[in-house]
């Protein structure tokens, strides 16, 4: 196998949402993670003009009051924030729901109704 072959195989590989989110949060346009995701991997004060990019049911459209999932990749054993925190508004504020580090979940205070997010612990 060439060179180029094996890089091109181990790009591939790197192509889910979970490889290529693996240190942040993934948000999903259906519940139960799926659907197409946008992941986010430093605290967002407005989704304003970001899409779900990956393939899937609501690929193109706006992330913004549109998620109803989230997956967090982060872990305890290397990050200081590990806990992502979903809000119902803009600039951090509103409801909201956590998901743990390592963890993923259906979201319910925020669930299409969501505008930003940061870290905490």
């Amino acid at each position: 196998m060439s060179v180029s072959l094996v890089v091109a195989a181990a790009t591939l590989g790197l192509a889910t949402p979970a490889s290529a989110c693996s240190h942040g949060m993934n948000l999903y346009y259906n519940s139960n993670q799926a659907g197409s995701s946008r992941c986010y991997e430093a605290p967002t004060s407005n989704f304003a003009g970001d899409v779900f990019t990956t393939s899937g049911a609501g690929q193109g459209q706006l992330v913004k009051n549109n998620a109803a999932s989230a997956r967090n990749y982060r872990t305890y054993a290397n990050d200081t924030w590990p806990t992502a925190r979903i809000f119902f508004n803009s600039n951090w504020g509103g409801v909201y729901d956590e998901v743990q580090a390592n963890s993923s979940r259906n979201l319910s205070n925020t669930y299409n109704e969501n505008a930003s997010y940061f870290w905490v612990l």
